[in-house]
């Protein structure tokens, strides 16, 4: 019985040194069937798109069972709306509404408190990328750093679209290939759209007139309103033949 006794205590001891490690690795994404209980559904519906960021409080599931992430930890994402809802929270006694957001490139998203959410400002969002030489190659440029902040601005130039994973994943494949100059295969009613960078500034300026001159002006870019997007952007100088730094792949998909 005094070994049987021994080995229990070793295996609590194991299991709780292995739930404390679990905790840790998971402390910034957990679920809560108390939480999700607390809380009633009074609607849930459609909205518009807004641009937003959010540094306190936290991301979650539609029942807010599932906390997803703090949003301390990302506090430079620009948030894209496509629907609300509002909750009626039980012990507290009132509504509160929360906004579902996707980051540009669609691998973020999740349900926000509005009360988070604040409108993006030009001094809280990078608006452009400046190609710098490579002191290690002065004839290049150095690797952009951040292809979100492309992302974000080109995508900004499609309004009331809706990041695709599977999109981004099909323009990646474009952009990120050693044959550059071979056009990619269109899925039947898709639009595929190649905009080849000259600049060494990436602003939405740039890629508003790359747009232009690639047939899509403001009026036709209008039209894909409520259809799924996904952008990738070339961040190497140099990367293959065919391919410079700031080219970008658009993938567009009508909404099923």
């Amino acid at each position: 019985m005094k070994k049987i006794t021994q080995t229990l205590l070793v295996l609590g001891v194991g299991a709780g040194i292995l739930g404390v490690s679990s905790v840790t690795a998971s402390a910034n994404s957990q679920y809560s069937a108390a939480r999700s209980r607390s809380v009633r559904l009074v609607w849930r519906k459609s909205m518009k798109r807004h641009a937003l960021m959010a540094t306190t409080g936290a991301r979650y599931s539609k029942h807010l069972g599932i906390r997803y992430s703090n949003n301390d930890v990302t506090p430079t994402v620009v948030w894209y709306t496509d629907a609300h809802e509002k909750l009626y929270k039980k012990y507290k006694g009132h509504n509160a509404i929360y906004y579902h957001v996707q980051s540009a490139d669609g691998t973020l998203q999740g349900w926000i408190w509005r009360g988070y959410l604040k409108p993006v400002t030009k001094t809280s969002s990078a608006s452009s990328v400046t190609a710098k030489t490579n002191p290690d190659n002065p004839e290049t440029y150095s690797p952009i750093s951040n292809e979100n902040t492309l992302i974000q601005e080109i995508q900004s130039l499609f309004p009331g679209t809706i990041a695709d994973q599977k999109l981004s994943n099909q323009a990646g494949s474009v952009v990120y290939t050693d044959d550059g100059e071979e056009a990619p295969t269109v899925p039947a009613g898709e639009t595929y759209i190649h905009l080849s960078n000259s600049s060494a500034v990436m602003d939405t300026a740039n890629y508003q007139n790359l747009l232009t001159q690639a047939g899509y002006p403001t009026a036709k870019r209008a039209q894909y309103r409520g259809w799924h997007i996904g952008v990738r952007v070339q961040t190497e100088d140099g990367y293959g033949e065919g391919v410079n730094q700031g080219d970008a792949a658009i993938f567009l998909a009508p909404a099923k």
